[in-house]
């Protein structure tokens, strides 16, 4: 019997261990990102952080505001990196969905 690395993917089928949902997920790989950033591990946490926005949208859906959390802390190691073109298109994006869906009186700026 060969031996093989086991990936994320496949542990769940092997291991009759569901995987997580979406939105558990999503909290797990942002508080990943949020520690690999404080340690400096700015890669590592961009990674982290890219796979919690996806597992948050997918979890709540784009315009959900719990997507902020994740964003803010990619825009934060954005910054870090010194991309910030990018940083600020994040952080914007959180002050919108922090600010809630708009009454359609005010122009968008």
């Amino acid at each position: 019997m060969a031996l093989h690395a086991q990936t994320p993917a496949d542990a769940p089928a092997r291991t009759g261990v569901p995987a997580p949902a979406p939105a558990q997920a999503g909290r797990a790989a942002t508080a990943l990102g949020a520690a690999l950033a404080e340690r400096g591990e700015h890669a590592a946490a961009e990674r982290a952080l890219r796979r919690a926005v996806r597992c948050c949208r997918a979890a709540y859906g784009p315009d959900d505001p719990r997507l902020a959390v994740p964003l803010r802390a990619l825009g934060a190691v954005c910054v870090a990196r010194g991309r910030l073109a990018e940083a600020e298109a994040l952080l914007n994006r959180v002050l919108v969905l922090l600010a809630g869906p708009g009454d359609g009186t005010e122009e968008e700026s």
